[in-house]
């Protein structure tokens, strides 16, 4: 039997860097390996998720942080990046530890995006075929949109964007 964990979300800050770092590639490596070139997420993960660029991040966008009661000193087991835009909020990033996956707390990073911006739009872009987002974002209300072309490190890449309309 799976005991509910107590999750905490909260704003992330300059010295949680280097545990979004260790997200990030572990997530990343997770995740697109074998979807995309190693070295392709080899050169974003050295480009996007620097410890310098993430504490960036942190400054200019939306960061939260989750972690569960279970993890020692409030550790940070995912991450969420968002970006206010026009006419919608844009989730740049939601990664969570492969060992944490599972745990609801890709949820509750959610979850508060949502809170923080109530009547708002929240898009995703998402990769084509990634068989751990797309169901991810189905069970939580988003549909999938409009397909688009984007690059990872100067590749290109085929993504959709997944929209969880605001409620009226």
């Amino acid at each position: 039997m799976r005991v509910a964990e107590e999750i905490t979300v909260r704003a992330a800050a300059p010295a949680d860097a280097a545990a979004i770092r260790d997200v990030a590639v572990a997530a990343w490596w997770a995740t697109y390996r074998g979807r995309l070139a190693d070295d392709t997420i080899a050169r974003f993960l050295a480009q996007a998720y620097s410890t310098e660029r993430i504490e960036v991040r942190i400054d200019r966008h939306e960061v939260l942080v989750a972690g569960t009661a279970g993890t020692s000193g409030g550790a940070v087991d995912a991450f969420a990046e968002v970006v206010a835009r026009d006419d919608h909020v844009q989730l740049v990033a939601i990664y969570t530890r492969p060992l944490s996956r599972g745990r609801g707390l890709g949820s509750a990073l959610l979850a508060g995006v949502v809170a923080a911006h109530p009547g708002e739009d929240v898009a995703a872009d998402v990769l084509l075929d990634n068989d751990l987002a797309e169901p991810f974002y189905a069970a939580r209300g988003f549909v999938p949109g409009e397909p688009l072309i984007d690059e990872i490190a100067g590749d290109p890449v085929r993504e959709r964007r997944w929209w969880l309309r605001a409620e009226s």
